[in-house]
């Protein structure tokens, strides 16, 4: 990109424009001006011959010729005998002219030119020739002058207009000034620093009113580049907490296993370090297996089929397995475009989710239509969730009640979910138990509700 200094681009192309208006003005008005003086001096010279041959025969000869010889102008009368009264006019470029009269002389002939005079003859009575002339070097040396004086004026014009322009484009070019001050501002930690244009309709405010949303935009990139990294920050730091607490299981049953021998009392002891190490290495294991799966979420690629979504809800519930046992059942035939397998891990993960907020208590799963859309709702008996919680239960490694921490649940499960069925074109929301819009005689706990797109 050329960085030329936009005032001298300005000041260059505006002088230039101007001397080529000057110029073009000039030459106007010089071939107009010429063409004016040309055409007065022959209407004057035709007035002169106009006259003599009124006061013919009314003065005599000498004081006719006296009258009309005028400043710039001289006149001759030839009587027919070859006398010439006055003084003769200079001799053009080809001689003195002849006689006008004779055969081809008659009243009113034209003023003609020859060389830089002007001439016109006018017979009078008595075989009397009337010749004036007049040159053409006044009318010249007027137009040189007005020459002289217009390119003085026009360098004096051009020198005032840079100077003008000049000072005219620093206030003209003021906004951008305040673009660049604005811009290194935000370039030295300013952030909320804006533009603020009172128009939008201008170059310079459209300009501006770009500037401010593109300042906008990066900002909000920034912010959000800021809220990723600390939330990845957040996230690992609770995957390594969550992954030390079964791992330090694990190492402490084995260290005990390696330290007790023998078949004596201690052997119920062995048995159980053995058991908590399968335990948390499942756990740590399914922490693990959640986390690819978290990560893999934007990759996802539904195989949807058109299903009724009732027996697949059923055969999910059935699939559950001690999951599934006192879960109520309430469907209705309802076709829907999904990925089967993406519905039933979705309907695992919130009967898991139900089943460690309300052990023992009541779940119930509802399957009907709801806005042109399939919806599956699942309640449980349990405490619920607050209402600045609905949101927060879908982040990543996020667990409401810390005292269920070790309970098996990674806290990536809603998570997921809410992946699953947003890639199929659905959506997972955590809704409030006394929305309307709910089937009726729901437990009163926590209400998640999973949308998915009618086939």
């Amino acid at each position: 990109m050329r960085t030329v200094s936009l005032r001298r681009r300005v000041v260059v192309v505006a002088t230039g424009v101007l001397t080529a208006l000057l110029l073009a003005v000039g030459v106007f008005v010089d071939a107009d001006l010429g063409s004016r003086l040309r055409e007065d001096t022959r209407t004057r010279l035709a007035s002169l011959a106009e006259l003599g041959v009124q006061l013919d025969g009314t003065v005599e000869d000498q004081t006719l010729v006296d009258r009309l010889a005028t400043a710039g102008a001289s006149a001759e009368l030839e009587t027919g005998d070859g006398t010439v009264v006055g003084t003769p006019g200079p001799p053009g470029p080809g001689g003195p002219p002849g006689p006008a009269g004779g055969p081809g002389a008659r009243p009113g002939a034209v003023v003609v030119q020859d060389g830089d005079l002007l001439r016109t003859t006018r017979p009078l009575a008595g075989d009397r020739v009337l010749v004036l002339t007049t040159s053409l070097r006044p009318v010249e040396e007027a137009r040189a002058q007005f020459r002289r004086s217009m390119l003085l004026g026009g360098l004096a014009g051009l020198a005032l207009a840079v100077v003008a322009l000049r000072l005219l484009l620093g206030r003209a070019l003021a906004p951008l000034d305040t673009m660049t001050a604005t811009a290194r501002s935000i370039a030295e930690g300013d952030r909320g620093r804006r533009l603020t244009p009172d128009r939008t309709d201008t170059e310079l405010g459209r300009t501006a009113a770009a500037f401010d949303a593109m300042l906008d935009s990066l900002e909000g990139a920034e912010q959000r580049a800021t809220r990723s990294r600390d939330r990845l920050q957040r996230f690992l730091s609770d995957v390594a907490h969550d992954l030390r607490t079964p791992l330090a299981a694990v190492t402490a049953a084995a260290e005990r296993l390696l330290l007790d021998t023998g078949d004596g009392p201690r052997r119920r002891e062995r048995e159980e370090a053995a058991v908590r190490i399968v335990r948390e290495a499942r756990r740590a294991a399914q922490l693990v297996t959640d986390l690819l799966s978290v990560s893999r979420l934007e990759e996802l690629h539904p195989r949807t089929a058109r299903t009724d979504l009732a027996p697949l809800v059923r055969a999910a519930v059935e699939e559950a397995g001690p999951l599934g046992q006192g879960v109520t059942l309430r469907t209705a035939a309802v076709d829907v475009l999904v990925d089967p397998d993406h519905v039933r891990r979705v309907l695992v993960n919130l009967l898991s989710n139900a089943h460690r907020a309300a052990p023992g208590g009541p779940v119930v799963v509802t399957v009907d239509r709801w806005d042109g859309q399939g919806r599956v709702v699942v309640a449980d008996g349990g405490p619920g969730i607050a209402p600045a919680d609905r949101e927060r239960v879908f982040d990543r490694l996020v667990r409401l009640d810390p005292a269920r921490a070790g309970d098996g649940g990674s806290g990536l499960g809603l998570s997921i979910s809410r992946g699953l069925a947003r890639a199929g074109g659905g959506e997972l929301r955590c809704a409030d138990p006394a929305e309307a819009d709910l089937p009726p005689d729901l437990p009163g706990g926590a209400v998640l509700v999973l949308t998915v797109p009618a086939g």
